[in-house]
């Protein structure tokens, strides 16, 4: 922050040279010494003048410099934060990604996968009051549920009536599910971040995955254990083959290769909410760093503008007449993540 300090309008410092001048003026024109200096010996001009300066070390003039200091100071309009432009949204739009494919029945996690992936959508919500969010659900296919919307108690809707049983093509298909899910950030103005809720991304996806070339971060929650859990297809009923009970297994090490390959970032859900917590955090500050990299809003001035504001909106909004007056601060703390897991439950990631 303090690299980008500057001012907008550094000509108003020059004021700071008058109000030196005028200090040097009034102190010459009000110093009796020097103009009778030339006319009285020096030895009797010493005893001749009381010596005030001592006991009125300020006098008006200087009050008034440092007034003409401060003022161009002010209007030079010191700076180093950059401001939103208007009618940009302060919260970054997350798009949903939400696998339901059946081993997201599985009960290794409690009470299933894909319930506790339900829990975390509304502990999410909690961290965004206000902000815009998507559903998508895929498993062979990729269908979007709800569009972006800030009704949370919307959103804990469509996402609570998910099942696997109503996908109509079974297996699953990240790669659509991430061709599908970027549609619905495609006329966002600001980037936002594609969140994928999953037990695991098949190798086949990790291609489209380390080709997308799009503004948005993508981001995958991996659920589940190594260890593995049955499969529920009913009421004590369970998925089985040949072998007896199928046992789906998270494979947490294919994960951490994804998130290596592909340069995205990677988590496995945990009991409390630190997974929660990191994925609100990551959204934010995803959009403010592309925002402050594409420079997309003008320096906040600290001090004050002789000039009318200038007036901004986004192409195409129909209002770029009319201004907005608000700023907001982009923050910029670095995020330190935890190491990879060594126990299941443990959130682990790589960075890109």
């Amino acid at each position: 922050m303090i690299g980008d300090f500057h001012f907008l309008r550094p000509w108003w410092l020059l004021a700071i040279l008058a109000a030196v001048a005028l200090v040097l003026l009034v102190s010459r024109q009000t110093d009796v010494r020097a103009r009778l200096r030339g006319l009285i010996a020096p030895h009797l001009l010493d005893n001749l003048l009381i010596d005030r300066q001592s006991s009125r070390r300020w006098r008006p003039v200087h009050f008034v410099a440092v007034l003409i200091v401060l003022g161009a100071i002010a209007m030079a309009g010191p700076t180093w934060q950059r401001q939103q432009p208007p009618f940009v949204e302060d919260r970054a739009p997350l798009v949903l990604a939400i696998d339901v494919s059946q081993t997201m029945d599985a009960i290794d996690i409690t009470p299933s996968r894909l319930e506790r992936v339900k829990l975390k959508v509304q502990d999410l919500l909690k961290l965004r009051p206000g902000a815009r969010t998507a559903v998508y659900a895929y498993a062979g296919s990729a269908h979007m549920v709800l569009p972006l919307t800030d009704d949370a108690n919307l959103v804990k809707t469509y996402v609570n009536a998910l099942q696997t049983s109503v996908m109509p093509v079974p297996g699953k298909d990240t790669a659509k599910a991430l061709q599908v899910a970027e549609a619905g950030l495609t006329n966002e103005v600001v980037p936002g971040t594609l969140l994928f809720l999953t037990d695991g991304v098949e190798p086949a996806a990790t291609e489209a995955f380390k080709n997308y070339a799009g503004n948005n971060e993508i981001m995958v929650l991996g659920f589940g254990t190594a260890e593995g859990g049955p499969v529920k297809t009913g009421e004590g009923e369970f998925l089985s083959d040949a072998g007896g009970r199928v046992i789906a297994r998270l494979d947490v090490a294919q994960l951490q290769s994804l998130g290596r390959e592909a340069g995205i970032r990677v988590a496995t859900v945990t009991m409390d909410d630190s997974d929660v917590n990191w994925i609100a955090e990551r959204v934010q500050t995803h959009m403010q760093a592309k925002l402050a990299e594409g420079q997309r809003g003008g320096w906040m001035s600290a001090g004050g503008s002789p000039f009318p504001s200038s007036c901004s909106a986004p192409s195409g909004s129909g209002a770029a007449g009319r201004c907005n007056g608000l700023s907001r601060r982009l923050s910029r703390r670095p995020l330190r993540h935890p190491a990879a897991p060594t126990q299941p439950g443990s959130i682990s990631w790589a960075c890109g």
